[in-house]
């Protein structure tokens, strides 16, 4: 809240566009976003790194001095994932969910807290 906050208040021109991800490469991608195809920075939390794949469609946000790719947005529920559950996938198919009861499924192998 505090961060939105502070980023309205210290610039009024911010916004929001997704837009179909075209090329990208390293920590960048180029989007077509209502305003033209450009690039942008990929933004992730830390520990994480990913590269979005080709016609994803990117969120970017924008300001006068800089755009960032915030992600790309998720329409399906590849592995039926509940509210609190995580999904880990690659476009080769390999996955790992994290699951509300505790259990780990990595790549259909199933394993508990228990184990």
């Amino acid at each position: 809240m505090k961060i939105s906050k502070n980023i309205s208040n210290k610039n009024k021109n911010i916004a929001c566009v997704t837009g179909r991800v075209t090329s990208s490469a390293d920590r960048r991608i180029a989007s077509e976003c209502p305003d033209g195809t450009a690039q942008f920075s990929i933004v992730a939390p830390k520990g994480i790194d990913y590269v979005p794949q080709m016609n994803d469609n990117s969120v970017v946000i924008s300001s006068e001095n800089e755009r960032l790719c915030i992600g790309v947005r998720r329409d399906e529920n590849l592995y039926q994932i509940k509210t609190g559950e995580l999904a880990l996938y690659s476009q080769g198919g390999a996955y790992i969910l994290l699951k509300n009861d505790g259990t780990v499924i990595i790549n259909g192998q199933t394993f508990s807290a228990e184990e």
